[in-house]
């Protein structure tokens, strides 16, 4: 900004008029007297920018933030909640919390089965988790307790310890342990290092992880028992071996109940996909406005109106495209402000007061299909009792006192040697963690317009995890199904801080009503839930454009799969950094020609362009590296090969290196032994156009003095033509 002042005060100051008239001093001593003030307002707005530093170095340091900005960052609540507009915001986040809190408690249950812990430490995840990332997350929507990803990845890491309550503390330590290496990702900013985790590779392996959360849990669904098996094909033997010893109730209970919940998604998304809470709470004068003219609350999905949201595609690994795109259509039929255009669209809304409290129920009850079935599941078990179903028994009543994390080891319930381990299976759950919340975040923000703070969010989790593990909880993470609860009804993070209180009155008041609660119910829960992580939508997306990351989705997918979900990340994680590397390796090297008005093309897409007979200009279309610059000597010697069966003997070779930012130490020995191989063959060798970085690194070794005109900078065509007129034997070359 002050630069951009002083520029223009320094052009009124040299403004000179190119006709004179008899006002001329006049104007000229106005304009003058005009740039003179205003070169005293940027002096003091210099000064008030930079503090009148001591050093000319900190004039260009950023400005030190008051401490109540800095108490706001660390803690994004202290930002919103002195604002918080409880007219407005308050009875749309009490029905979110409400909703949310009735499908969280089913859900931690039945995720706790597949961590293989208790149900009461599921329960104590959904107490403190989403309270404390209220207070340190910087997403308004995302829901925070257990998730099925991580929760089937700490339950394939618990399931190999026999004794419960080390199984319970070894969890609980991770939960402590990934929350600090959150936090210590955050200090160190490397959350950059989730940019090598491409998006298929992490697709592949959420999908099959998906199918794993299903595979889990059909023994139970089934009611039959096998022995834990280390591979999921094993586990799929096992099943088929045992299914004819299969709980003929347990299996009716869990199909009634799976089919109940894929039936109210259906009907929600074909039925009930529009939101009826603002038209329910607000009449419509108010919503009109607030539609029209407050376009600072923009809730609504950014896409391209007057087609159906059924045919915006965007593709995101952990997430259901499904879901995503039931939002849209949702957000577009309340009739919220998009940032399409300046249009304010208005559609038609229910005016009976009846029908909407109707819409808004029927909705809810969609949305509350884990409750309903764990409520039929109740009554069941209650009236056939333990003999027929697997039941999940007595689970402990209140809120747990605050105990250290590492109480495993002070009570010799872990041996101290696996520490190193437990730290290990910590950070697997952490990659886990940080990619879907945060791409879960970030992408339920674009439909609110909101910004994310990656290094916010990494500090929300990571204080949340830490809290999660001093009161007895597993490690937790965003969901999906919960989260789509907030985008759709919640106005900011207090809906969560509502959750958190009604799961901690249902844990002094519920408890002893789960315990008829049959495993066959919980199942179910978990085989829906696993169902919606499956995205072959996205597959069948990259098949018909992206063909290469195609086979890498597949890949994944297929070895996670096979390997299971701890095995089957770590395969993915390789697959992600094998394909980065192979698409450097493989960076596309271009044999120019020259077109009849002088320019030097890609011959390739240029058929039309000449070949320049005995001189090569070869481009690598990326920076060299160790990895892949032994390609480009490789494409030239091919090349001359080429040419010498035409019958045409190679007497110049010429590297464009526009497109080379950089070059390691490997690259420049690959060209000084190409350099010295030509010249024994008699062929020049030059470099062309490269950048100041390449010019600086070439400068500072011997080949400068041996390529054409001792400067890799100069013009491709200045190049080709000293090529030509240059003769063989000079020993510039």
């Amino acid at each position: 900004l002050v630069w951009h002042e002083m520029a223009g005060v320094v052009k009124r100051l040299l403004r000179i008029d190119e006709t004179r008239g008899d006002g001329e001093d006049n104007e000229e001593r106005f304009s003058l007297v005009s740039a003179t003030n205003d070169l005293l307002n940027l002096k003091q707005l210099d000064g008030a920018l930079y503090n009148k530093p001591n050093r000319p170095s900190d004039r260009f340091s950023l400005p030190k933030k008051p401490w109540l900005q800095q108490a706001q960052d660390i803690a994004p609540i202290l930002r919103w909640l002195p604002h918080y507009d409880v007219q407005r915001d308050l009875k749309f986040d009490i029905v979110a919390g409400i909703t949310v809190a009735m499908m969280l408690i089913p859900q931690e249950v039945s995720l706790s089965t597949i961590m293989n812990v208790p149900a009461h430490h599921g329960l104590y995840t959904a107490a403190t988790a989403p309270l404390v990332y209220a207070i340190f997350g910087s997403s308004t929507v995302l829901s925070v307790a257990s998730g099925s990803e991580v929760s089937l990845l700490v339950g394939t890491i618990l399931e190999d310890i026999d004794d419960q309550n080390e199984r319970v503390a070894t969890g609980i330590m991770m939960a402590f342990l990934s929350g600090c290496i959150l936090i210590l990702v955050r200090l160190l900013n490397l959350s950059q290092l989730a940019d090598f985790f491409s998006r298929p590779v992490m697709g592949g392996f959420i999908s099959a992880g998906g199918l794993l959360i299903m595979l889990s849990q059909f023994s139970n669904a089934l009611g039959i028992k096998f022995a834990s098996q280390d591979y999921p094909p094993q586990t799929v033997y096992q099943i088929f071996n045992h299914i004819g010893s299969t709980n003929l109730t347990a299996f009716a209970v869990a199909a009634i109940s799976i089919v109940y919940l894929f039936a109210v998604k259906l009907i929600k998304k074909h039925y009930f996909p529009s939101p009826v809470l603002m038209q329910l709470f607000e009449s419509p004068l108010k919503e009109e406005e607030k539609a029209c003219q407050e376009t600072e609350r923009v809730l609504t999905p950014v896409q391209t109106y007057g087609a159906p949201a059924h045919t915006i595609h965007s593709h995101g690994f952990s997430l259901s495209e499904d879901q995503y795109q039931s939002m849209e259509n949702a957000y577009s039929a309340a009739g919220r402000v998009s940032d399409v255009g300046d249009k304010c669209l208005q559609e038609p809304k229910p005016t009976s007061k009846a029908m909407l409290v109707a819409i808004f129920l029927a909705r809810t009850m969609c949305d509350l299909g884990p409750l309903v079935v764990c409520i039929f599941g109740g009554i069941v078990g209650y009236l056939l009792g333990s003999s027929h179903l697997k039941l999940t028994g007595t689970i402990p009543g209140g809120f747990p006192d605050p105990k250290v994390p590492w109480y495993g080891f002070t009570e010799h319930l872990i041996d101290g040697d696996k520490f190193g381990n437990i730290l290990y299976h910590s950070l697997t759950v952490v990659v886990v963690v940080f990619l879907s919340s945060i791409a879960m975040a970030k992408r339920l923000a674009i439909q609110r317009g909101e910004d994310i703070n990656t290094d916010q969010e990494l500090m929300g989790l990571g204080i949340a995890s830490i809290v999660a593990g001093f009161f007895q909880a597993m490690p937790p993470t965003g969901g999906m199904s919960r989260t789509a609860v907030n985008l759709l009804n919640a106005h900011t993070q207090l809906a969560s801080i509502f959750t958190c209180l009604i799961v901690i009155l249902s844990l002094y008041t519920l408890t002893s009503a789960l315990y008829y609660l049959p495993s066959a119910t919980l199942a179910s829960i978990i085989i829906v839930a696993g169902y919606s992580l499956v995205e072959f939508k996205e597959a069948k997306w990259l098949y018909h454009v992206k063909r290469d990351e195609f086979w890498v989705w597949t890949l994944s997918f297929i070895l996670t799969l096979g390997l299971g979900v701890l095995d089957g990340l770590i395969a993915s994680i390789v697959c992600s950094i094998l394909a980065l590397m192979w698409k450097t390796k493989v960076s596309p090297v271009a044999f120019l020609g020259e077109l009849d008005n002088g320019s030097f093309v890609d011959r390739e897409l240029f058929p039309e362009a000449r070949d320049l007979h005995d001189i090569i200009v070869v481009r690598a279309d990326s920076s060299l590296y160790f990895a892949n610059c032994e390609r480009i000597a490789l494409a030239i010697e091919h090349e001359m090969v080429r040419l010498k069966s035409l019958g045409i003997t190679t007497s110049g070779v010429l590297v464009d290196a526009r497109h080379m930012n950089d070059m390691d130490a490997t690259t420049i020995q690959v060209m000084s032994d190409t350099q010295e191989k030509l010249q024994v063959r008699k062929v020049r060798f030059g470099i062309c156009n490269a950048k100041s970085r390449v010019h600086d690194l070439l400068s500072a070794t011997n080949i400068i003095k041996r390529i054409a005109a001792g400067d890799p900078s100069i013009p491709l065509e200045d190049a080709v033509q000293l090529l030509r007129e240059q003769p063989i034997a000079d020993k510039t070359f």
